[in-house]
């Protein structure tokens, strides 16, 4: 076959040999074809072959021949063959079922059940306090989980844990050296002893009465945790904390969702519920639209696009970063054939309309004056429901409304409440009683058996 330039089309004839059948082969290639914007279909073949083909841009199709020699996570590819064949003008990548089992059957009636799991991502727990994550979970489920009896309609709890390094853990993650590390900035700058020394000076001006004490408020509120998330080694770190317990409790409803996808029926359907507080919504929203958002289009446009996502493109954490990307990529595939959906969003002390500008898409958007699209993270963009309830203290600098940045959509409602002046008293939006009739509502609501 002649050398086509890279923006011509071409047809690739694909036949994987080795252990490809009954590993989910066909679904991961199924995946990364419409991932890519890749035409085509595969198919097991009685000989325990695969076979495939490929069209669509040279590079992208050149890509996905690559990726084939790897393939799902549980196959062993030993031979990759490949014939250029005359384009047929496929578009859409599919899932082909050998001819003999395409007869249609009459349809079953299949009873579905909806998996409801409840998500806690707390934010930076202060260096000096020894205050847990559970403790602190504890605090708004306890009085939550009695209404509307949702300790009996709530599955599965994922209480995640991250960033905050303990005297009693083993050795420090990446994303708990971060909390190491804040801890001794603090105790070389010393800012409350040397704010305090200037405050008894004779010769202060009357504007460092102000500065100082908001100074360290700032401290108070770790922003390095912020700094460390907006930078490419940090958001990598801290996601792969996150991620890898979230999908770990996913991973044992896994099977079930695998077999609904291979049958093209649906017996299970996960619901997420999502509960975050401060830098912890900012990764909870970065989990949901890698799993929600619709990026067909914009790869197809710009194969440069075509790459894994970002927790797979560093070089630290090799081992466990390819676990969480493999089991990171099929829930996505979940979510996109509307196996896993979302059910709710609960934010606190949200730095969220800060950290956005990390993201150039999300600049390009802005300023174009246009908002984000709800859908993006799981929200229906026609529904009028209220799924997303964001709470800010009026008093707490580090915390914004959100509905704004989305075009003031009906599903988000900002709720601006009365905090305590303690600002140190980190737990003060867990236990707020106002916050927890909301979220017992909400629950209530969204909960689908």
């Amino acid at each position: 076959m002649e050398k086509q330039s890279s923006s011509e089309k071409v047809r690739a004839h694909v036949f994987i040999t080795g252990t490809v059948h009954g590993v989910g082969y066909r679904l991961a290639t199924w995946d990364k074809a419409n991932q890519w914007g890749i035409g085509g279909w595969v198919e097991e073949i009685p000989d325990g072959r695969v076979e495939a083909v490929f069209e669509g841009n040279k590079e992208l199709v050149e890509a996905i021949i690559r990726w084939c020699y790897r393939g799902s996570p549980d196959a062993v590819v030993k031979a990759v063959t490949v014939e250029y064949e005359e384009l047929e003008g496929l578009k859409d990548f599919i899932i082909r079922r050998p001819s003999e089992l395409s007869i249609k059957n009459k349809p079953k009636d299949i009873k579905v059940k909806t998996i409801n799991i409840l998500l806690f991502v707390h934010g930076v727990i202060p260096h000096s306090s020894n205050f847990s994550e559970t403790k602190l979970y504890d605090l708004l489920w306890e009085p939550v989980k009695k209404q509307h009896k949702l300790f009996e309609r709530i599955d599965d709890i994922i209480s995640v844990n991250w960033g905050h390094y303990l005297a009693d853990t083993e050795e420090a993650r990446l994303d708990e050296r971060l909390n190491k590390a804040e801890e001794f900035i603090a105790n070389q700058l010393n800012c409350r002893a040397k704010s305090q020394a200037i405050t008894n000076s004779n010769l202060q001006p009357w504007w460092r009465s102000l500065l100082h004490p908001l100074q360290n408020l700032i401290w108070s509120h770790p922003i390095g945790a912020a700094i460390y998330y907006s930078g490419i080694e940090g958001k990598i770190a801290l996601q792969l904390a996150v991620y890898s317990q979230i999908l770990e409790l996913l991973e044992k409803y896994r099977h079930q969702i695998e077999r609904n996808l291979a049958k093209k029926e649906t017996t299970i359907k996960i619901r997420l519920h999502a509960i975050s507080s401060g830098l912890g919504t900012n990764i909870v929203n970065d989990f949901l639209h890698g799993l929600f958002s619709q990026i067909g289009n914009r790869i197809k446009n710009d194969p440069e696009q075509a790459k894994e996502p970002t927790i797979a493109s560093s070089h630290i954490l090799a081992e466990e970063k390819q676990e969480t990307v493999e089991r990171y990529l099929f829930w996505r595939v979940a979510a996109l054939q509307k196996h896993l959906e979302l059910g709710s969003i609960v934010t606190m002390a949200s730095q969220l309309p800060l950290l956005l500008l990390s993201s150039q898409r999300v600049v390009d958007t802005f300023a174009n004056q246009e908002s984000l699209s709800i859908d993006e993270i799981g929200i229906p963009e026609q529904t009028q429901e209220i799924i997303w309830k964001v709470f800010y203290g009026i008093d707490d600098l580090s915390a914004f409304p959100i509905s704004p940045l989305f075009g003031g959509h009906p599903a988000i409602e900002d709720i601006a409440i009365e905090m305590s002046n303690n600002y140190y008293n980190y737990p003060n939006y867990w236990e707020n009683e106002v916050i927890h009739t909301h979220v017992a509502e909400l629950l209530h609501r969204r909960v689908v058996s």
